[in-house]
């Protein structure tokens, strides 16, 4: 990591730390047990063994090649900010932190710094959210699963859980519409090989062949946003002939995103005509002036 990228970064975690900090009203005075803690201004260095993960953390994926990369940081810098975290039965509990628990094992840390705060399970998901959401942590899936414990566990409208993590109402309903999706797009979401616009665009279709059917173009394809919703709209069309010819239908929506990207290219009518395999592609001049120029864009020069 460069030295400005580092300083970005750092600057950007300092700003959600000052969020969440404001947020979980920290500078309380708190004591953990004597044995394990000792007081610094209200910061404690607590035996790393003694701090666990949150069981129901949103965040699933941890990248190794990002921990690596923190923990180097924290080898020759340390822990700067202190994780937050709640006393439990088994130690201390992470509320805001985990990726820098992790990392500090990878570099081989003894102790960390934490404040200590006192937090219901409700209190301690909301914050754990909001941590990974000011941060940018959470993938949609993950963002999504958390948003809808919320309203699953304590009884909240999509309302109360837009105003407890600072969110759209809009938001919250769009996320928790990802989730009817199927598996195999959830994990194509979470793995980032898709984005938060293909999921809204699959959500048009109803039938999960189609969906299926869709995010095979589109993977293969590596289609945009864009793309994806014309697909998308021309399959809705087909989609009463798919049971009878599907792979045709699939292909003609196929040609129909290339026509399309011709037409925004070349700024004229274009029609394709084929099996996907073999056709012709028809392009329409209205005068020689835009034939000329139709010419200069397919072959970069004049003709």
């Amino acid at each position: 990591m460069t030295e400005s990228k580092a300083g970005t970064s750092s600057s950007k975690r300092e700003s959600a730390d000052k969020v969440l900090s404001s947020l979980l009203g920290i500078g309380a005075d708190t004591d953990p047990s004597a044995d394990t803690a000792v007081p610094v201004q209200n910061v404690f260095e607590i035996d790393i063994g003694n701090i666990h993960p949150n069981p129901r953390q949103p965040r699933k994926i941890f990248k190794d090649s990002d921990l690596i990369s923190l923990a180097q940081s924290l080898k020759q810098d340390g822990v700067i900010q202190p994780l937050v975290v709640s006393k439990d039965g088994e130690g201390y509990m992470i509320i805001a932190g985990e990726r820098r628990w992790r990392a500090s094992k990878m570099a081989g840390f003894a102790k960390l710094p934490v404040i200590v705060k006192e937090v219901t399970p409700e209190e301690m998901l909301r914050l754990a959210i909001i941590e990974n959401v000011q941060r940018a942590n959470l993938n949609v899936i993950e963002e999504a699963e958390a948003y809808a414990l919320l309203i699953k566990d304590y009884g909240l409208t999509q309302d109360d859980c837009a105003r407890r993590v600072g969110k759209d109402r809009s938001t919250i309903s769009n996320l928790l519409r990802i989730l009817t999706l199927p598996q195999e797009i959830h994990d194509d979401l979470m793995n980032e090989k898709l984005t938060m616009g293909h999921g809204r665009a699959f959500l048009a279709l109803d039938d999960k062949g189609l969906i299926m059917k869709a995010r095979e173009i589109v993977l293969s394809r590596k289609l945009s946003v864009r793309q994806t919703e014309q697909l998308i709209k021309r399959m809705k069309r087909q989609g009463a002939g798919l049971e009878k010819d599907g792979d045709r239908t699939v292909s003609n929506a196929d040609l129909d995103y290339l026509a399309d990207t011709l037409r925004s290219h070349l700024r004229t009518k274009v029609k394709l005509q084929g099996s996907g395999s073999r056709g012709r592609i028809e392009i329409s001049f209205f005068s020689p002036a835009e034939l000329e120029r139709i010419l200069q864009l397919i072959g970069g020069g004049s003709f």
